[in-house]
């Protein structure tokens, strides 16, 4: 079934075309999640990317994880370790 609305990058949910303003219908970024500060939409996007992985990794998908894994922030370096250590795991 086709879902209604837009995909909203950051928050990863389908929302109403109203939800949207100009700038964020070609950005994918809704109107409550463009009022986030800038290190916080960040965030939430890259945790998005992680949960979204696919099976298959490319070899940049492979190098933005092992990026992932020293990163800065605490919510992402973990989930990043744990799909890096579940995936590639000898």
């Amino acid at each position: 079934m086709k879902r209604h609305g837009h995909y909203c990058k950051v928050c990863g949910e389908y929302k109403a075309n109203e939800k949207f303003s100009g700038k964020g219908h070609a950005a994918h970024i809704c109107k409550a999640c463009a009022k986030l500060p800038p290190e916080e939409k960040a965030e939430q996007m890259a945790l998005r990317r992680l949960e979204s992985l696919p099976p298959r990794l490319s070899k940049a998908d492979i190098a933005w994880l092992k990026n992932r894994v020293k990163d800065r922030r605490p919510a992402v370096r973990q989930m990043a370790e744990i799909i890096y250590a579940i995936r590639f795991q000898k």
